[in-house]
Parts: structure tokens; C-alpha cells; sequence
């Protein structure tokens, strides 16, 4: 998942759904939790605080860094309050990163990492983590994290692209009942890949089958967003319905991508 390092790292709908767990009643919860995990695997990118050697790296003008070969970065951990062992930490943006002590002076280095670097990260030692300890915290256990980290995987797999062909006869429309949730989770997503351009919606009816089609502007081959896409639309697809993905460019996507895009930046 691409992320543009000069924008904040923020997560409003994460952080939301973290404050919800509040008020949310307990028959609720789990379903709440889905929700979050969701967010997690699809939407979500997360700073992690980080030790670096500053002798190891090439600082550039426009404020990226390069590491050189052989450079050492130290992740910090936290004590688990029940003495238990050490669990990851990681925020949802820089106000809640900084309420950690290395934090207090501003000058704390971040990494930006999304789900899969997370799994990553703790994987060998089956750590814990916790989305911001010092807020509305939540800690997964590695097991809640592998499970969420397969349901992402097993979503992604297998996702194809429609191809029409040529004389096939396919009808597009807009959709009677717009489904906002399904394309509020794919903005989300599209926010944070910085090279997707625009995003558009129809409804299509090929061989007398009905599905969304989404057509998808980006730069380079927009095939390879297509699995985030659907795994960001899969928990709001009405009951019935399918998605399919095309890239914008031939003269099929192009009369497709007709009208305002539901997405652009």
C-alpha cells in the first residue's frame, strides 16, 4: 500500500471507531471490532516509534532520508501492564505518538507502516500490539492479528479484472440504490495510494448478470490496486451483488468513466 510521506499520517475514521468503543453496548462490541479490523487491513497506516543511528543516513533537500547499507533501526516496545511480556505500540498519528515519553521533546523518529509491515515486524516472536496506548488503546494478541492478516490475504487472492470483449453486449447505468458505505471504504483506501487518480461507479448488466463496475485512473498499471479495492468494498457489497474492476484507458473504461468520478484527487 503506497503512502505519500510528505501528508501527515492521520487516521479520522480509525481513531473514531477506537472512540466508539465507549459507548458502544456489549452485544455490539464484536461488531465494532470488525469494523476496526477492517480499517486496519484496508485503510489504516500507522507510525511506529523508532531508534536510528542519524550517522547512517543520507538526509536530502526535500526532507527524505535514505538509509545506507548496513543501517541498524530499533522499534521501541512496551511492558505489558500485567508483567506478561513486551507488546508493539503503534499510532494512528503524531498526537497520539507523542504522548509516549520519547515523544515529549518533538523530536521522536516515526516509521510509517501499514498492516502487513505490522505483521512483519512482530511475526517472529508472536508479539502483541496495541494501537495507541496512551488513547482509546486496543491491543490485539498475535493470534487476532494473524487471523485479521489472513482474512485480508484470502480476500485478496484470486481477484480478476473484467475483460469485455469485443460485440459483448453490456448495459452501465447508475445504480438505483447507491451504496455509499462500499464507496466511502474504498475512498478511504484510495486516499492513501497516491498515485490512483479517479475512481468511477456503474452499474453493469453483461449476460444478463448485474455488478458494480468500478473503473480505476491511476498511474502505472492500476491492475495491481485492484485487490485493496476489493477487500476495502467486500463487508459493504449489498447481498447478490459482485464487484468488477477495470483500468482506465481502452474505449470500453473510457465510456464507462463517464460523468463525475465518485473518487479524485
Amino acid at each position: 500500500m503506497g503512502v505519500d510521506v510528505n501528508k501527515p499520517v492521520e487516521n479520522p475514521y480509525l481513531k473514531e471507531l477506537l472512540a466508539k468503543r465507549k459507548t458502544t453496548p456489549q452485544e455490539d462490541q464484536m461488531k465494532l471490532l470488525n469494523q476496526i479490523a477492517h480499517e486496519m487491513a484496508t485503510n489504516a497506516h500507522f507510525l511506529a516509534v523508532v531508534h536510528i543511528d542519524k550517522s547512517s543516513i543520507d538526509q536530502k533537500d526535500d526532507g527524505t532520508a535514505v538509509f545506507n547499507k548496513g543501517s541498524e533501526i530499533s522499534f521501541v516496545l512496551l511492558g505489558m501492564p500485567d508483567g506478561s511480556g513486551p507488546v508493539q505500540p503503534v499510532f494512528t498519528d503524531w498526537e497520539e505518538l507523542r504522548k509516549m515519553d520519547d515523544g515529549k521533546d518533538g523530536n521522536t523518529d516515526g516509521l510509517i507502516l501499514d498492516l502487513d509491515d505490522i505483521y512483519s515486524l512482530v511475526s517472529r516472536d508472536k508479539t502483541p500490539i496495541v494501537i495507541n496506548p496512551f488513547g482509546d488503546a486496543l491491543l490485539f494478541t498475535f493470534d487476532m492479528l494473524d487471523q485479521i492478516k489472513k482474512v485480508k490475504d484470502a480476500n485478496t487472492a484470486g481477484v480478476q479484472h473484467q475483460v469485455v470483449q469485443k460485440d459483448t453486449k453490456v448495459m452501465l447505468g447508475e445504480p438505483k440504490e447507491y451504496p455509499q458505505q462500499m464507496v466511502d471504504s474504498i475512498k478511504r483506501y484510495a486516499e492513501n495510494e497516491i498515485e490512483i487518480n479517479a475512481l468511477w461507479l456503474k452499474l453493469m448488466v453483461k449476460d444478463g448478470e448485474k455488478s458494480f463496475l468500478i473503473v480505476v485512473d491511476a498511474e502505472g498499471d492500476a491492475r495491481k490496486y485492484f485487490p485493496n479495492i476489493a477487500n476495502s468494498a467486500m463487508p459493504y457489497i449489498p447481498k447478490g451483488m459482485f464487484i468488477d474492476m477495470v483500468p482506465y484507458g481502452d474505449e470500453f473504461s473510457k465510456d464507462a468513466a463517464n460523468g463525475e468520478p465518485f473518487f479524485k484527487r
